[in-house]
């Protein structure tokens, strides 16, 4: 495999990730004074499924991008978890001023945010296997189950299980924690 250089192995793939977030969150967000109807409906429809897609599931496609631009490890996990963090930041910024430090410590483990962090590993290491796999058929040098990124997928299908999957029920033990330590 051809590795490129830092611009087409890792700018190339970050910039399709955040750029696809971008647009698409302002096509939602700036359809919003539309007159209501038809046309409205299917911006907010198209728009809003394609910012879900980078937010929770751009793991599968910008990963795989740069993986066969010869792309490092550590610039694959960075290009996986660019939409996510970006999103995180995001809401942190909008429910700040409602919280102090102590509840956005258990912000972050309600199950939307810490249920995005899980599904990004689990994605990721998906597609890190696939793409192992694929390459390992061109070239016999590379591990598919590769430690690293089998301990993701055990951490991702963990993180998925409580945070999402058993959501609620991690919901109420977080509540229930901040409200029996910093509340009564």
């Amino acid at each position: 495999m051809e590795k490129k250089g830092v611009f087409g192995r890792f700018l190339v793939p970050l910039l399709v990730a955040l750029g696809t977030l971008a647009i698409s969150s302002l096509i939602y967000h700036g359809s919003s004074p539309m007159t209501p109807g038809t046309l409205r409906t299917i911006i907010k429809d198209v728009s809003g499924a394609l910012m879900f897609i980078s937010i929770w599931l751009f793991a599968f496609i910008g990963p795989p991008m740069a993986y066969f631009r010869g792309a490092s490890f550590a610039e694959r996990l960075t290009v996986a978890f660019a939409n996510p963090l970006v999103w995180l930041v995001r809401m942190a910024l909008a429910v700040s001023c409602q919280f102090g430090a102590i509840e956005m410590v258990y912000f972050f483990f309600l199950p939307w945010t810490f249920g995005v962090v899980a599904v990004t590993i689990f994605t990721f290491s998906l597609s890190e296997l696939a793409c192992r796999a694929i390459d390992r058929r061109r070239d016999a040098d590379v591990r598919v189950l590769h430690p690293g990124v089998i301990s993701l997928l055990i951490i991702g299908v963990a993180g998925v299980y409580f945070g999402l999957i058993k959501g609620q029920e991690w919901a109420y033990v977080i509540v229930n924690h901040y409200a029996d330590h910093f509340i009564r």
